[in-house]
């Protein structure tokens, strides 16, 4: 059974005050509601704390240490190690709707999902693409992210007839329930699941709990191995602070998941 409207939308808020900007928002409000009351002390080192916050989960050195401790289990392979299964079952989660100004679909970080998967079928690794992948509810009047994923795999030289598509989750706890749900008419024995490095530790245990038989088939990798460190790691940058955050989404995630029973 999917979620309720209330749940995502509370799963997709709550969070939203433990991730780095919105922590240090409430240390400096913090800091700012003490200094109205005399306790400039008090004030100066909340504010201080937000501000070493950012300054931590802005670098480099942080936010590759938080993504790797995700991406590590499981590594992105060549084409030519990654086994053959009957389908690839392709994520939501990259592309952001065609909505006006925009004439197609755009390409997010996330959207090698949809290349990987291409590859994938390409390659001979699989013979079907199935997809999963719907709008948040609070968006209403948009085409589901499955539809765009199907239209784009079609310009990538995957055949329409070997595409199958559900548009309604809105979570990896949902996509799980719509594939196995397509299982039932598009039957398969083994699957290869294309998501992100940093989200495959919670897909793949959700779709495996879902008694769905799944091997990783990792892409968006976002942690490169570096030789040497140098003075940049240390120093902020938002491309960073939006990895950490990333990063502790996930974990927060996955131990959310774990809690309810999903995992």
């Amino acid at each position: 059974m999917f979620e309720t409207d209330l749940s995502v939308f509370l799963s997709k808020l709550l969070p939203l005050v433990v991730y780095p900007v919105g922590a240090a928002s409430l240390l400096a409000l913090l800091g700012g509601l003490l200094a109205s009351v005399g306790y400039r002390r008090s004030a100066a080192m909340s504010a201080v704390s937000a501000g070493l916050l950012l300054w931590a989960c802005s670098t480099p050195i942080m936010a590759e240490w938080a993504a790797s401790t995700l991406e590590q289990h499981y590594p992105a392979r060549p084409l030519s190690a990654t086994p053959t299964a009957d389908v690839a079952i392709v994520l939501g989660g990259g592309l952001r709707p065609s909505a006006p100004p925009r004439q197609t679909a755009d390409f997010g970080d996330a959207s090698d999902r949809v290349v990987h998967a291409a590859r994938l079928y390409r390659a001979g690794k699989v013979k079907r693409v199935l997809i999963s992948g719907g709008n948040i509810p609070w968006v209403p009047g948009l085409a589901p992210e499955a539809e765009l994923i199907r239209d784009h795999l079609v310009e990538f030289g995957v055949p329409e007839g070997a595409i199958a598509f559900a548009g309604e989750s809105r979570t990896t706890y949902e996509n799980a329930l719509e594939i196995k749900n397509l299982r039932a008419v598009a039957h398969f024995e083994m699957a290869l699941l294309v998501t992100s490095a940093l989200h495959m530790p919670r897909a793949l245990a959700t779709f495996q709990k879902a008694g769905l038989p799944v091997v990783a088939a990792s892409t968006d990798v976002r942690v490169i191995h570096k030789t040497e460190r140098t003075i940049f790691d240390w120093l902020p940058d938002s491309e960073y602070l939006d990895l950490t955050t990333k990063a502790l989404k996930e974990w927060i995630g996955y131990w959310a998941y774990a809690v309810r029973g999903y995992l």
